[in-house]
């Protein structure tokens, strides 16, 4: 019998004989990974390609092996290789090897990396479950990290917007600034800010652009920032407004990146707004007369100030200005000015009028100031003389006061030497013209009603004179001496530069008046009277007798140098008759022999006297009303007495009677000649001559010529009867006129006493 026996644990059991065996189950994971930027770093949607190497560290087999990771989406699908036997049981040291990919994202790439793990896991045949973290080994269970390439990078474009209105930059104006900050980095970028120094720093904003609100600007996206800026005059004076913006923003690993704003976003250049200059300068030139001496009108050499005002009219600051003047020396400057500044005082000319000046009564001309803007643009302009929109020349006008005077003198040439202005006589006029004005005077010529006026026309500068072109002679007459002077008075004529005319009345010493020329003439009123007596011996018997007369004759003479009016005769000898009625008037040097006649009774008296003597007085006035008066003078009476020392003798009328003549008296001259044919007295006697035949007698006129000589003058035959024997200023033949005359009476043996005798002869026709 076979017997059989199952084998037990005890000899009563049958059951299997169970030897445990020792299972240890174990997994490992080892996951790697393979990313290529392509060289441009990390970009969203690039691809992180993993490896998982998952292996049998037990001793047990697997099933349900399984490699999940949450990165890729959890299960991973596989395994791509390993499973040899395709049992679908990892055995122990086999490997499987799974593969996944993962597709980056921006907030990986923000995270600059990706960190992720898996998870292998299997079950042991007795169903104990083991799994395993995945790591860079089989022994270690790191996490996976990838790392992705960060380039963090902002960009700022700026770009400026302007508008000056259409009149150029002002002051005050606004530059309006847009900046767009762009992210060109492949991370997003947080404080986020945007700084312009110009606009005083940080730029407030966005005004667009964070869509998503996170205050991150994400790659790619473009911030808008708006901001403004004020132009100055020192930006119109640069005529430009230069600036640069700055972005900046935070990496997620805390780099700070920033950019320069340019016009583009590769580029950094500063933005440049243009502005409009409009440079230009004005200049008023004002010119004022410099009245020295007060007399309100312009003189050579008195000057005008030029006083100069300066505006920069433009919209930029201008320096270096300066003024050239081509009539002056321009003192001053250069200097700056602001836009629309103005200078009062830093330029002045001063000029010295002249005479040229004067004369065409104004000066003018015209200055040129220029400067140079920022730029070293030149710019200029001709001056105005009231207005900066005009270029008006300059004119100052100069005062004319065209003027003239004339001085007249005169002077006698007194042909006789006496002293004295006479009839007959000359004056020379000289005249003197001066300009008293501040022009020059031409066509000077002198008009005087009283004289013809020789030279000329002349032509005068300003203050000069002239004393030798013009002069006169005039002839004085009668009516001059009467009046006792000559007076008149010229007036001169000279043209001004615009034809005005100027005159002006002669003085005779000083230009400021105008006072006649007067010449004074001697006035000397003065008439003589002559009176010679005949005795008329009425019975013829030459012996005179009671109540016989004696005949006087009255010669009146002008001996003076003006006419004498109401002329009359008076004689003091009693019982004297004399006839005629006053003479009107007589001129100088006539006479009247004819109007007055006088008788006398002879009495007793003057027959026992042997003589009648007597003195008549001739009464007058002149122009003036003076009285003028002669004591009467016997032409025949050689005494000569001049008790009124007028120059004339005043002898007494001594009429002798015939009787008188004794034998004593063998000599006599009688200085009285009557040449009329009445037998008396018809020719010069001299009583007794013929005792002395060896004689010569001269008769001289009044002026000292000749008029009669003769050897042996007698008593009868060779005498002189009042009749010329030719001289050279006295024609032969010719009655002499009544008046005074001179001999002379010489004997050169036998003499009546003197070997000569002189004395007044008068002749009475």
């Amino acid at each position: 019998t076979v017997v059989d026996d199952l084998s037990g644990l005890t000899v009563t059991t049958d059951e299997d004989t169970i030897t445990t065996l020792c299972q240890s189950p174990d997994i490992a994971i080892v996951k790697t990974s393979q990313y290529d930027d392509g060289g441009d770093c990390s970009e969203p949607e690039e691809v992180i390609n993993y490896t998982f190497e998952v292996s049998n560290q037990g001793n047990v087999s697997l099933s349900n092996v399984s490699v999940n990771d949450p990165l890729l989406g959890g299960n991973v699908p596989g395994p791509d290789s390993g499973d040899a036997d395709g049992d679908n049981e990892l055995d122990v040291d086999e490997v499987w090897v799974y593969t996944g990919s993962y597709t980056i994202t921006q907030v990986d790439i923000d995270a600059g990396e990706v960190m992720n793990q898996a998870t292998a896991e299997g079950t042991a045949p007795n169903g104990t479950v083991v799994s395993d973290d995945s790591g860079s080994t089989v022994t270690t269970d790191d996490t996976t990290i990838t790392t992705l390439c960060q380039s963090p990078d902002i960009a700022i474009v700026k770009t400026s917007q302007y508008n000056d209105g259409g009149d150029c930059s002002q002051p005050g104006e606004v530059i309006n600034y847009t900046f767009e900050v762009s992210n060109q980095g492949n991370v997003s970028l947080s404080n986020v800010s945007v700084n312009d120094p110009l606009l005083g720093g940080n730029v407030p904003g966005p005004d667009s652009g964070d869509a998503d609100g996170d205050n991150e600007l994400d790659v790619d996206e473009v911030w808008v920032y708006t901001g403004s800026y004020t132009i100055t005059q020192v930006d119109i004076d640069a005529g430009e407004v230069m600036n640069q913006a700055t972005a900046e923003g935070t990496a997620p690993n805390g780099t700070v990146v920033s950019d320069d704003s340019g016009s583009t976003v590769t580029t950094d250049d500063t933005t440049i707004t243009t502005l409009c200059q409009d440079a230009s300068i004005a200049l008023i030139k004002v010119g004022a007369v410099n009245d020295v001496n007060g007399d309100g009108c312009a003189n050579d050499k008195e000057t005008i100030t030029y006083t100069f005002r300066v505006e920069n009219t433009g919209n930029v600051a201008l320096s270096n200005i300066i003024i050239q003047d081509p009539l002056v020396n321009v003192q001053g400057g250069p200097i700056s000015l602001a836009a629309g500044g103005v200078d009062n005082t830093s330029f002045t000319a001063e000029y010295v009028i002249t005479q040229i000046d004067i004369d065409r009564g104004y000066v003018e001309n015209q200055a040129t100031v220029q400067g140079e803007t920022p730029q070293g643009q030149v710019v200029s302009d001709l001056s105005d003389d009231n207005s900066i929109l005009q270029n008006d020349i300059t004119v100052t006008d100069l005062c004319q006061g065209p003027d003239i005077a004339l001085i007249k003198t005169g002077t006698p040439t007194d042909e006789n030497g006496d002293g004295c202005i006479d009839e007959g006589e000359t004056i020379i006029y000289d005249f003197v013209v001066v300009n008293t004005g501040n022009v020059v005077l031409t066509n000077i010529t002198i008009d005087d009603p009283l004289v013809a006026v020789t030279g000329g026309p002349i032509t005068l500068a300003a203050g000069d004179s002239d004393t030798v072109t013009f002069m006169a002679t005039y002839t004085v007459t009668q009516a001059n001496v009467d009046d006792g002077f000559v007076s008149n008075q010229a007036t001169v004529f000279g043209t001004a530069p615009d034809g005005a005319v100027v005159s002006d009345l002669s003085d005779d010493d000083n230009i400021l008046d105008n006072d006649p020329t007067v010449l004074g003439a001697c006035q000397n009123p003065q008439i003589s009277l002559e009176k010679t007596g005949v005795f008329n011996d009425e019975n013829g018997d030459g012996v005179p007798q009671v109540g016989e007369t004696i005949g006087y004759a009255f010669k009146v003479i002008n001996i003076g140098s003006v006419t004498v009016f109401n002329i009359t005769v008076d004689d003091p000898l009693p019982g004297i008759i004399i006839d005629g009625d006053p003479i009107p008037s007589l001129g100088v040097g006539e006479e009247d022999d004819t109007t007055f006649t006088a008788v006398y009774v002879l009495t007793q008296a003057d027959i026992d006297a042997k003589e009648v003597v007597n003195q008549a007085k001739v009464t007058a006035v002149d122009a003036s009303g003076n009285t003028v008066e002669d004591e009467s003078d016997d032409p025949l009476n050689f005494d000569n007495v001049d008790p009124d020392g007028d120059g004339e003798p005043d002898d007494p009328t001594v009429t002798v009677l015939p009787d008188v003549l004794g034998e004593e008296d063998e000599f006599e001259i009688f200085n009285g000649v009557t040449p009329n044919g009445d037998g008396a007295h018809d020719f010069f006697q001299v009583l007794g001559i013929e005792n002395y035949p060896n004689n010569n007698m001269k008769i001289f006129n009044r002026w000292g010529v000749l008029i009669y000589e003769t050897d042996g003058y007698d008593d009868g035959t060779n005498v002189f009867r009042g009749i010329s024997e030719g001289r050279s200023t006295v024609r032969q033949g010719e009655e002499l006129p009544t008046g005074t005359y001179y001999y002379v009476l010489t004997f050169p043996a036998e003499n009546p006493g003197k070997s000569s005798y002189a004395g007044y002869l008068y002749i009475n026709r």
